[in-house]
């Protein structure tokens, strides 16, 4: 005696039916239009995400290692203004919305040309307005009181010390930029969700 086939749910309208076949999976042909329909969409979507991807690797074969570094230092410097973010200048403690033009800058220390080896340092780096950073050359003096308070005279004396000489390959740079934008991402949504949270406490 053959079984029939068990009830199951509807592909496309999620209903429960009784199939005529086994195999069957939407309920009406009108369901069987919409489910095709649907597979067609998931199908051009993925193929265009399988394209894109394949865009972005050729693009990145095809990145000189000037142009990672630039894109790893923006991310890096992205995330440093969000740790940051509402902090007073690390050189002249100016608040952010009282200094030059109320943008803020990814400050370093120790500077890229001259010790590169501590672009990615984030003990080498904090907030600071564009006055300092583009115009007084960092402020190093002042900033380097502020570093001081930030991290102690032990560790700034080390940041100070260490002429080690490093070679940031492609694939590290490509690691640097995937995380530190992921890092940036996740303080932005923070301080947006706390902003939020204090604004929903104030009304």
């Amino acid at each position: 005696m053959n079984r029939l086939p068990r009830k199951k749910k509807c592909a496309a309208c999620k209903t429960v039916f009784e199939p005529a076949r086994s195999l069957q999976k939407v309920c009406s042909p009108k369901c069987a239009a919409d489910f095709a329909a649907k597979q067609k969409a998931q199908k051009l979507a993925r193929a265009n995400r399988e394209e894109r991807k394949s865009l972005a690797e050729r693009k990145a074969k095809l990145k000189t290692r000037r142009e990672w570094i630039a894109e790893a230092q923006a991310a890096f410097n992205a995330y440093v203004r969000e740790r940051d973010y509402g902090k007073p200048c690390i050189s002249c403690g100016i608040p952010p919305r009282e200094a030059f033009g109320g943008a803020v800058d990814c400050g370093h220390y120790r500077s890229v040309g001259s010790a590169s080896q501590h672009r990615f340092n984030l003990k080498n780096c904090a907030a600071q307005c564009v006055k300092c950073n583009r115009y007084l050359g960092s402020n190093a003096v002042e900033m380097r009181k502020g570093l001081i308070i930030k991290i102690g005279l032990e560790e700034l004396e080390n940041l100070e010390s260490d002429q080690t000489i490093k070679k940031f390959n492609i694939e590290y740079l490509a690691r640097i930029k995937r995380v530190f934008l992921k890092k940036a991402r996740r303080a932005k949504a923070r301080r947006n969700h706390e902003h939020n949270e204090m604004e929903y406490a104030a009304g």
